[in-house]
């Protein structure tokens, strides 16, 4: 869902999983994102850094 939601392949998801950059917890063989990680991860990457608030 994730993927679906971002545009993206479900192997982009997976890398950002693997690289230890989206939270993620298995379920049987299944990988659960809680929403909470996902926004996390959209704050960290769509808000302006110190430098470009100036």
């Amino acid at each position: 869902m994730v993927a679906e939601y971002w545009s993206c392949s479900e192997r982009s998801v997976r890398n950002l999983i693997n690289a230890g950059k989206l939270g993620a917890f298995r379920v049987g063989k299944l990988l659960r994102v809680r929403a909470e990680d996902v926004q996390k991860y959209e704050r960290m990457n769509t808000e302006p850094s110190w430098d470009e608030t100036r």
